[in-house]
């Protein structure tokens, strides 16, 4: 490309594009992948981990509240917690004192699963963050739990539109 002010001024917007927050989050999430399909010998997804242990930890839950602690929007859980059901990892029934609510229970079969699973959730933890040392793995942790916080709230507010 010829160097001409309108493309240096492109150059300087985007130029920096592969230190963005989003492209280094992205990377990141494709190192995390990759490792898992290394790593977990298990037919069990990242989110069908996370509901099974959210289940293992708090007890039967109603998928909003499912969905709160894993993060997951009402559809995206719907459709995984329907296959989890299919594989008898959960049971989905009605609640008895609101129809209208799911309420998710983990089997023993599930119970297996995430009882497996873990240790090797574990050391996938362990080399993804291989590169850091202790300090700046809890530094990391920390400002990533703080973004993930911060899309949560920003998620349920009303969206200002930039120029």
């Amino acid at each position: 490309m010829p160097s001409t002010p309108a493309n240096n001024e492109m150059k300087s917007l985007v130029g920096g594009y592969a230190q963005t927050p989003g492209h280094l989050i992205r990377r990141a999430q494709q190192a995390h992948a990759q490792l898992w399909a290394e790593m977990i010998p298990l037919d069990i997804t990242g989110s069908q981990y996370s509901i099974l242990a959210a289940l293992s930890v708090h007890g039967d839950l109603d998928q909003v509240t499912v969905g709160r602690l894993t993060s997951l929007d009402k559809s995206s859980l719907a459709e995984v917690a329907s296959r989890m059901a299919k594989r008898g990892l959960i049971e989905r029934s009605r609640d008895e004192r609101d129809g209208r609510r799911r309420v998710l229970h983990i089997t023993d079969e599930g119970v297996s699963a995430v009882t497996e699973a873990a240790p090797y959730l574990q050391r996938l933890g362990q080399r993804l963050l291989a590169p850091l040392d202790e300090g700046e793995r809890a530094q990391f942790m920390d400002c990533l739990g703080r973004v993930g916080n911060l899309a949560n709230r920003e998620l349920s507010r009303p969206r200002d539109r930039m120029p």
